[in-house]
């Protein structure tokens, strides 16, 4: 177990946080930080492990996207929620001073071609697929005619698209939008 540092909530919750509990998936494995401890999922106290689970029953609406997707086995279905809809889905956990830290906020899944994509997503933009791509053009530094021609767009078509991605990602203009995308690691 690697000790960290306790941290406290503030009125906005960062993703993945249940009742002060930091879930995260990470190494393809279910992990938690507890009273200021990090411990994989099934060392976790039964106590934690029954509010997870409970937190998961609740969640219908997963359910019902995960039997779409054709995810029915309760084991699969229960790691698919843990790592979309709670788990941090940043390549790693923040470290800070060598010791794994509570995320202030959780990356954007980097898996474009996962089918949940934007479904269960626990960043709260859920972009899909399309939406990364051209914001993975844009910050090559190439003008909308030449990152329209890329993603094979007209030209008002990805403008179309730029503006709903600044709507999404709450940006006034595309320096914000580029900057509000890396912070979300994208």
């Amino acid at each position: 177990m690697t000790k960290v540092h306790q941290f406290s909530v503030g009125a906005k919750l960062p993703a993945g946080i249940i009742e002060g509990t930091e879930a995260f998936w990470f190494d393809n494995e279910k992990w938690l930080i507890h009273n200021g401890q990090t411990l994989r999922y099934n060392e976790a106290p039964t106590g934690v492990k029954q509010m997870i689970q409970e937190a998961f029953m609740a969640d219908k609406v997963s359910h019902k996207i995960m039997k779409q997707a054709g995810i029915t086995s309760l084991n699969e279905t229960f790691d698919t929620w843990y790592r979309c809809v709670i788990g941090a889905l940043d390549d790693a956990p923040d470290f800070v001073n060598g010791n794994l830290n509570a995320d202030a906020y959780n990356h954007s899944c980097t898996n474009h071609d996962c089918e949940l994509r934007g479904k269960l997503c626990s960043l709260a933009t859920g972009l899909k697929n399309y939406e990364c791509r051209t914001i993975e053009e844009l910050k090559k530094g190439e003008t909308i005619e030449q990152a329209a021609s890329e993603l094979c767009l007209s030209v008002a078509g990805m403008k179309s698209r730029i503006e709903k991605l600044k709507e999404k990602l709450d940006a006034k203009n595309m320096a914000e939008l580029i900057a509000k995308a890396t912070e979300i690691g994208i």
